[in-house]
């Protein structure tokens, strides 16, 4: 199963709204909608389910409606919790995939080579790029749902990676660029404005992004 976590719009990314003019906000929101809902569509070709954890009843039901099926609705507040308790509520004994939503970049081929790696192995750590060098987890894949505790995070791959090498799980690193730069500040912003050409669906996020005037910045 794939699972994606994510926010109300309304409370996501933050850091990015409080560097820019109030004016941008829902801009932001916009943005990251389409980066969520991107993704989903992208689930949606591949032979295997997905579902979504938010505490959003109406991305929920909007989801189920697109194919999910898994949902759960957390509290908002903490991540990892939100995780731990989600897959309490899903089958044991299969390979689980967590995939954050704020992947612009995500295709196809992230799919493909992602799938190739996991054979085989425990545990796929998939370290998140942006341009303020921290290195957060953009995908993770277990062999089982448990097999590591949630730790995602500023610098999460590092902790990720040093627990299943304590646990003695077979693992690999995958740096897979550009699919694994995400959303997390201004900076990352203005890189995918000058990167539309690399992004899926760039007619829609250049319409989202012509609302920013990137030279008062």
């Amino acid at each position: 199963m794939i699972l994606i976590p994510i926010k109300d719009f309304l409370h996501t990314k933050t850091r990015i709204k409080s560097a820019l003019p109030l004016e941008y906000t829902t801009t932001i929101d916009k943005l990251v909608e389409l980066c969520f809902i991107n993704t989903i569509l992208m689930l949606k070709t591949l032979p295997c389910s997905f579902g979504v954890i938010s505490p959003s009843q109406s991305i929920l039901k909007r989801i189920r409606k697109d194919g999910a099926v898994f949902t759960y609705q957390d509290s908002g507040i903490n991540l990892n919790t939100a995780l731990s308790n989600a897959i309490q509520r899903i089958p044991r004994k299969q390979p689980l995939l967590i995939i954050m939503p704020d992947l612009p970049f995500l295709n196809q081929v992230f799919f493909h080579i992602l799938f190739k790696e996991v054979k085989n192995t425990d545990i796929v750590i998939i370290p998140s790029l942006s341009q303020n060098n921290d290195f957060g987890t953009a995908a993770l894949y277990m062999r089982e749902p448990d097999l590591l505790e949630f730790d995602f995070g500023k610098n999460s791959s590092l902790r990720f990676q040093n627990k299943a090498a304590s646990k003695g799980f077979k693992y690999k690193i995958l740096d897979l660029v550009p699919y694994n730069r995400d959303l997390d500040t201004l900076d990352d912003v203005k890189y995918l404005e000058r990167h539309l050409n690399q992004v899926f669906e760039p007619e829609m996020y250049s319409e989202i992004l012509d609302q920013i005037d990137f030279n008062i910045m």
